[in-house]
Protein backbone atom coordinates (compact mmCIF):
# COMPACT_ATOMS: atom_id res chain seq x y z
CA UNK A 1 0.00 0.00 0.00
CA UNK A 2 1.63 3.36 -0.90
CA UNK A 3 2.32 5.74 1.82
CA UNK A 4 -0.66 8.06 0.25
CA UNK A 5 -3.28 5.17 0.86
CA UNK A 6 -2.25 4.74 4.43
CA UNK A 7 -2.49 8.74 5.24
CA UNK A 8 -6.01 8.17 3.53
CA UNK A 9 -6.63 5.29 5.49
CA UNK A 10 -6.07 7.85 8.82
CA UNK A 11 -8.66 9.97 7.81
CA UNK A 12 -12.03 10.44 9.57
CA UNK A 13 -15.16 9.36 7.60
CA UNK A 14 -16.44 13.24 7.38
CA UNK A 15 -12.57 14.23 5.92
CA UNK A 16 -12.80 11.72 2.90
CA UNK A 17 -16.21 13.48 2.23
CA UNK A 18 -15.42 16.69 2.15
CA UNK A 19 -12.63 15.39 -0.62
CA UNK A 20 -14.96 13.89 -2.79
CA UNK A 21 -17.38 16.83 -2.75
CA UNK A 22 -14.14 19.23 -3.87
CA UNK A 23 -13.49 16.52 -6.70
CA UNK A 24 -16.91 17.10 -7.58
CA UNK A 25 -16.93 20.99 -6.92
CA UNK A 26 -13.57 20.61 -9.77
CA UNK A 27 -15.83 18.56 -11.94
CA UNK A 28 -18.51 20.88 -12.47
CA UNK A 29 -16.28 23.69 -13.18
CA UNK A 30 -15.95 24.35 -16.89
CA UNK A 31 -12.65 25.68 -16.90
CA UNK A 32 -10.81 22.50 -15.93
CA UNK A 33 -9.66 20.67 -18.46
CA UNK A 34 -10.76 17.46 -19.95
CA UNK A 35 -7.84 15.33 -19.07
CA UNK A 36 -7.66 17.53 -15.30
CA UNK A 37 -11.47 16.17 -14.99
CA UNK A 38 -10.33 12.73 -15.28
CA UNK A 39 -7.82 13.03 -13.06
CA UNK A 40 -11.28 14.51 -10.76
CA UNK A 41 -13.31 11.86 -11.44
CA UNK A 42 -10.55 9.32 -10.87
CA UNK A 43 -9.95 10.33 -7.28
CA UNK A 44 -13.36 10.96 -6.61
CA UNK A 45 -14.40 7.76 -7.14
CA UNK A 46 -11.54 6.27 -5.00
CA UNK A 47 -12.27 8.60 -2.38
CA UNK A 48 -16.31 7.15 -2.40
CA UNK A 49 -14.53 3.39 -2.45
CA UNK A 50 -12.94 4.31 0.52
CA UNK A 51 -16.10 6.00 2.33
CA UNK A 52 -17.50 2.71 1.63
CA UNK A 53 -14.86 0.82 3.27
CA UNK A 54 -15.40 3.12 6.16
CA UNK A 55 -19.03 2.46 6.52
CA UNK A 56 -18.65 -1.27 6.17
CA UNK A 57 -16.07 -0.67 9.38
CA UNK A 58 -18.49 1.54 11.15
CA UNK A 59 -21.63 -0.90 10.65
CA UNK A 60 -19.88 -3.68 11.94
CA UNK A 61 -18.48 -2.16 14.74
CA UNK A 62 -22.02 -0.83 15.75
CA UNK A 63 -24.00 -2.45 18.49
CA UNK A 64 -27.90 -3.50 18.19
CA UNK A 65 -30.01 -4.40 21.24
CA UNK A 66 -31.58 -7.56 20.87
CA UNK A 67 -34.79 -8.78 20.99
CA UNK A 68 -34.58 -9.82 24.28
CA UNK A 69 -32.63 -6.42 25.34
CA UNK A 70 -28.97 -8.10 24.35
CA UNK A 71 -26.55 -6.41 23.06
CA UNK A 72 -25.67 -7.91 19.42
CA UNK A 73 -22.78 -7.28 17.17
CA UNK A 74 -24.06 -5.36 13.57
Amino acid sequence: MEQDDMQQNDLKLEEVLIQVEQCIGQLENPQVPLEEAFRYYEEGIKKLRLCNEKIDQIEKKMLVIGSQGELEEF
